[in-house]
């Protein structure tokens, strides 16, 4: 246990302390000089030393009581600043967005201005990065992160999920259309920035899945840690991917790709907006954009409707 006297009596010292007397102490704190007074009286009697020199005109500091009152404003405006920083990310902060690329570029750039257009006295700086967010090493804000949803130390709010079904381009069917069982045969596209093995983000798992035996081997002829370049390796006509339904819904519309087979499988990785604990519940600016990502979270086309809650 912590030998530390009463927090109510520190409070009365201090604010005695940096007014410079009973009276401006009593109308900061909203109580009586002698309630003020008796305070200090507390806090004299727990240390055991005099901290005020009392007459029956004036109270002032004595020595002891000035040494005193340096350490514990020292130590009040840190608490207060602490208390601050976790607290409260205020409205004329930049707000601090790491997101994967593929997602920044294909979901979030374009809503951006919407975002601007609500908020204007909030900035956000968006950080495009394959990293695990580190928040105690960057200055970030939160994170938009695809996974299960368990990150040390933070609040993780579901933004939807997604379906994954092969895609590949018309003129890539055309001319190499074949039933699933035997895909295997023909090139495969394979996209690293995700869950690979035991997750349905990889060939191996969402085939078997399916509980289709494969008469190839399912080995991937191209590898990419970018879902940009996999969707345009599709696109060009390079082979099937394993299409995510958010990321490739502007191909789908376009027509550049098609999803020939019926077959879908909810992602295992769905997205998550992530913040730290120490900011939950979020406040002012950080509550504003993840109440507006949760809004566009349930308008995306391609996306599976979360149940909404609220954060």
């Amino acid at each position: 246990m912590r030998k530390l006297p009463p927090l109510n009596s520190l409070r009365a010292f201090d604010a005695v302390a940096r007014n410079g007397g009973l009276s401006k102490a009593a109308s900061e704190l909203r109580v009586s000089p002698s309630a003020v007074s008796q305070q200090i009286t507390n806090l004299e009697d727990w240390m055991g030393v005099r901290l005020l020199d009392r007459t029956s005109n004036t109270t002032n500091l004595n020595q002891n009581g000035l040494q005193f009152a340096k350490h514990i404003r020292q130590t009040f405006d840190k608490l207060e600043n602490d208390v601050s920083k976790i607290r409260e990310i205020r409205n004329d902060e930049e707000i601090r967005l790491s997101i994967l690329p593929s997602l920044a570029s294909r979901w979030l750039i374009h809503r951006l201005p919407q975002f601007r257009a609500l908020h204007p006295s909030s900035r956000v700086m968006v950080e495009a990065s394959f990293d695990q967010a580190v928040f105690n090493q960057r200055e970030l804000t939160l994170a938009i992160r695809s996974g299960t949803g368990s990150y040390s130390g933070c609040h993780a709010i579901k933004l939807f999920d997604e379906y994954v079904s092969p895609a590949c381009s018309p003129d890539y069917w055309n001319k190499h259309a074949v039933a699933l069982k035997d895909i295997g045969n023909r090139a495969l596209l394979a996209d690293h920035t995700f869950g690979r093995e035991n997750t349905n983000l990889d060939w191996c798992t969402w085939m078997a899945r399916e509980n289709i035996q494969t008469t190839g081997t399912l080995e991937p002829s191209q590898l990419f840690t970018d879902s940009n370049l996999t969707i345009q390796a599709a696109v060009n006509g390079e082979g099937f991917m394993l299409g995510r339904s958010v990321l490739i819904d502007e191909e789908i519309t376009r027509g550049s790709l098609i999803e020939p087979f019926p077959n879908k499988q909810i992602s295992d990785w769905p997205y998550f907006v992530v913040y730290p604990d120490v900011y939950h519940p979020p406040r002012t600016a950080l509550k504003l954009i993840v109440n507006w990502l949760r809004e566009q979270a349930d308008e995306t086309p391609g996306s599976i409707r979360r149940n909404v809650t609220t954060a």
